[in-house]
């Protein structure tokens, strides 16, 4: 994510759950979908999907978006 929206996310995270949205990342990651929609709004939400997306992708990780959509969504995908 670039800086401004990065930002944007880590401030309305941290002021509707009181804890940073990298405590969720790595504590609580199959959170993180509800989270966003919580904080940023669906639509910021699933730019953020997106952008997570291709960054896999272009980093040697063939996964498609409802995978993604999985992990930051379902405990279960975790364990």
């Amino acid at each position: 994510m670039n800086f401004s929206l990065r930002t944007l996310v880590h401030y309305r995270v941290l002021a509707a759950f009181g804890k940073p949205f990298d405590y969720f990342l790595v504590e609580e990651p199959w959170r993180v979908y509800e989270v966003l929609e919580k904080a940023v709004g669906r639509h910021n939400a699933e730019l953020v999907v997106n952008i997570l997306t291709d960054w896999l992708r272009r980093n040697g990780c063939n996964v498609t978006r409802d995978k993604v959509l999985r992990y930051l969504t379902a405990r279960e995908a975790w364990v």
